[in-house]
């Protein structure tokens, strides 16, 4: 029975994940623009496709260092200036769900404001 119900849960995620994929998962390139505020990015699931070339314009209202878990390789930790405009491009090499973290000038823990997806092809 258990096996039953774990199965039945992993085929219910990915019906999920794949209903929820980008409609651009065919073009080499995706442009997602998205406004920062001190607790929240909006919108707060930017999505993409593997492989492809990237770039997220982030229209900030906060101060402060934002970054995404697991592709800290490909983008650095980033200043972000409050209004103004900061263009982040990458590969979207790896597959899988990472947060997106800010840290403010006003408070340096870091406060989880996005969840950036990238799916397989």
């Amino acid at each position: 029975m258990r096996r039953v119900l774990t199965l039945l849960a992993a085929v219910a995620l990915t019906a999920c994940v794949n209903q929820s994929r980008p409609e651009t998962c065919d073009e080499p390139s995706a442009t997602l623009e998205l406004t920062l505020t001190a607790q929240a990015l909006s919108p707060t699931d930017p999505a993409v496709c593997q492989n492809q070339e990237v770039t997220l314009v982030v229209h900030s209202e906060v101060d402060g260092t934002l970054h995404i878990h697991g592709y800290d390789e490909a983008v650095p930790a980033t200043e972000v200036t409050d209004g103004e405009d900061l263009r982040l491009e990458f590969t979207a090499t790896r597959t899988g769900q990472f947060p997106i973290e800010l840290h403010a000038d006003a408070a340096p823990q870091g406060v989880a404001v996005g969840l950036f997806t990238v799916h397989d092809r």
